[in-house]
């Protein structure tokens, strides 16, 4: 294969049968896609790959836990996984009662804030908990999901919105004492739909006076705008009645094509036996001019709609890190070692092998092995590395344009809460309908809020009281926990009322940036080119500046800009190999975890036919994981 024939994104996928599995590798590229199929009596590597040699991993994140398991599972290597804290996951870290986490902030020297957890539980074998880094897996997401399947990981399904979720702007929708309040996505889900579907209702009379004035020219770029809808109606006789027909029902107008209100939006009332669909009941249309105050569109509105946050989504039964356990069951049964409480703290070569030192409480030990692949986030490698450790002068040089970028890692905060679930299950008002999971939006710094998607029935929840990211994570960050749980609640309280926000308990918050094994949430690659730097840049201004940049260059990306770093560092150097979310085209993602693990793998072993795939753009932080 030559190298046009690979594309920007590559992905394994794997097929389960009695006999245990078989590999394929899949391919696609701008034209076509391939699969590369283990044939039958044939191997996509050498039987003897790795007999009597070492491998050591970094860091027992999903990645590193993926490749363990993959080199363990497919060749003869002895593994053994490295691991600095006394659990394996990495930001996979889900905390249920009894369990701890320490905060180290990088710009407060010898501060640190442990919190444990204190939720209380209902059920001994169904204990809370808080999925403190990810928390759900988009259904988009085949490698986490065929995982899943092979591992014997139990799924749910992970409710990303219901119409019953509330969203606050602050300003717009007020009370009758003029007080501002939330507004049930519902209604802002359908009325808008209601008004659209009635002005385009209208269309077809407004382009009869547009045609039958006198100069119909200086309408050209409104004509040119709604070309195609012209041309669809002028193609057949009956096509505006069928038009007419579709916004009648998209938008649930009368049958003068006026939106009046709609029981989409819900009901003054609810339903019962004897009045389900009365009029009277239909909860009245909102004010246009005020759903336009609101800009509640800037408040992740739409993300449900966006392709990674579509419907189904999934998680584990018990808690996301369901998932790294399987794989540390897995590895461990495969052969492989997993050292915990072992952070690395350097790293040479000799002759043809690695020497990894680490430490063992007071104590210091050596690991010797052939290959070696870092889990750890990228910037952390920096006092790690040592003089002549690699050979590649390309390699080393991406390393450090990595480490001279300080913002690299991206700041994001989260919150937990346990509550009772009546507030959210079984409002006081009975005309309310109850939220089953979703996600509540706020223009306040909290920015959202997630309810449970599990154990419905029981009388206590855990809330995730909080997910924000740049300027209001960098600002809850540098706050002490109580801070932010006090801000958290502020937040909450504007949600849901004030006996809401008062009985939340047990509360916790991580500042993924005050971790010191992690130093942010995800990587942002944009930061890496100059050209993005302006701070009164939007993040579409900066993906339109980027797509232009793109557009314009030869086949491959410039010397020393965000795409030559990633697939330079993405290629590895004589045996060293980088994996993680941070090295794929999904960051933030459990999916870009594995991918580049499955990257690496086949890099490894010389896989027949396999090449890393180039990126032409680096992946799109802001979009891709934060949703804005």
């Amino acid at each position: 294969m030559n190298e046009n024939e690979f594309s920007s994104t590559m992905t394994f996928l794997r097929k389960t049968d009695k006999n245990g599995g078989e590999l394929e590798m899949y391919t696609t590229n701008w034209d076509k896609s391939q699969i590369l199929e283990r044939k039958s009596g044939s191997s996509l590597i050498a039987d003897t790959i790795g007999e009597g040699e070492e491998v050591v991993v970094l860091g027992a994140g999903v990645a590193g836990l993926s490749i363990a398991y993959e080199l363990l599972k497919h060749t003869k290597y002895k593994v053994t996984v490295l691991e600095a804290l006394n659990r394996v996951g990495g930001r996979s870290l889900t905390v249920r009662p009894g369990d701890s986490f320490t905060e180290n902030p990088e710009n407060k020297p010898g501060t640190s804030y442990t919190q444990t957890c204190n939720f209380t539980v209902e059920d001994m074998y169904n204990l809370p908990y808080l999925n403190c880094g990810p928390g759900r897996i988009p259904s988009a997401h085949r490698d986490v999901l065929n995982y899943c399947k092979t591992l014997g990981v139990k799924l749910e399904v992970y409710v990303m919105q219901s119409r019953s979720n509330v969203v606050y702007d602050g300003k717009a929708f007020t009370d009758g004492k003029g007080n501002p309040k939330t507004i049930v996505n519902r209604r802002l889900a359908n009325d808008p739909r209601g008004y659209f579907s009635q002005f385009l209702y209208a269309l077809p009379e407004l382009l009869k006076v547009i045609e039958e004035s006198k100069d119909a020219t200086k309408y050209e770029k409104f004509l040119s705008f709604i070309k195609p809808l012209t041309d669809a109606l002028e193609k057949e006789e009956g096509n505006e009645a069928k038009f007419k027909d579709w916004l009648k029902k998209f938008g649930d107008l009368s049958e003068s094509g006026i939106f009046e209100k709609t029981s989409r939006s819900g009901y003054t009332e609810l339903p019962g036996k004897t009045m389900l669909g009365e009029e009277e009941n239909i909860i009245p249309k909102l004010d246009f001019t005020k759903m336009l105050d609101s800009a509640f569109w800037n408040l992740s509105f739409y993300q449900p709609d966006d392709f990674l946050w579509q419907q189904t989504s999934f998680q584990p039964v018990g808690g996301m890190d369901m998932i790294v356990r399987a794989l540390a069951v897995e590895v461990q049964k495969l052969g492989g070692t997993i050292i915990l409480n072992a952070p690395v703290t350097k790293i040479i070569r000799k002759e043809e092998q690695y020497i990894v030192s680490y430490a063992q409480g007071d104590a210091n030990a050596t690991i010797t092995a052939n290959k070696c692949f870092s889990n750890m986030p990228i910037p952390l490698l920096q006092d790690k590395i040592t003089t002549g450790l690699f050979t590649n002068p390309d390699f080393e040089k991406a390393l450090h344009i990595v480490f001279d970028h300080k913002d690299f890692l991206r700041p994001t905060v989260k919150v937990g809460w346990q509550s009772k679930r009546k507030y959210w299950q079984d409002p006081e008002d009975k005309n309310t309908v109850p939220i089953f999971g979703g996600i509540s939006w706020t223009k306040n710094p909290m920015v959202q809020m997630w309810y449970p998607s599990n154990d419905y029935h029981q009388n206590l929840g855990i809330l995730t009281g909080a997910y924000n990211f740049s300027d209001n994570a960098i600002k809850w960050g540098n706050q002490e926990p109580q801070w932010r749980l006090d801000a958290a609640r502020d937040g909450a309280e504007q949600l849901h009322g004030p006996a809401f926000a008062n009985q939340l308990d047990h509360g916790l918050t991580v500042a993924w940036q005050n971790i010191k094994t992690q130093r942010g949430g995800w990587v942002d690659w944009t930061k890496i080119d100059d050209q993005t730097k302006d701070p009164n840049l939007n993040y579409h201004d900066i993906l339109r500046i980027r797509k232009r940049s793109i557009l314009k260059r030869t086949e491959h990306a410039p010397h020393e800009s965000a795409e030559w770093v990633y697939n330079t560092l993405q290629e590895g150097d004589r045996g060293f190999y980088i994996v993680g979310d941070q090295l794929s085209s999904l960051p933030g993602w459990q999916e870009g975890a594995i991918a580049s693990a499955l990257v690496a793998f086949g890099l490894c072993v010389k896989m027949k036919g396999f090449e890393a795939p180039k990126l032409r753009q680096v992946p799109f932080t802001a979009q891709l994981v934060e949703g804005r």
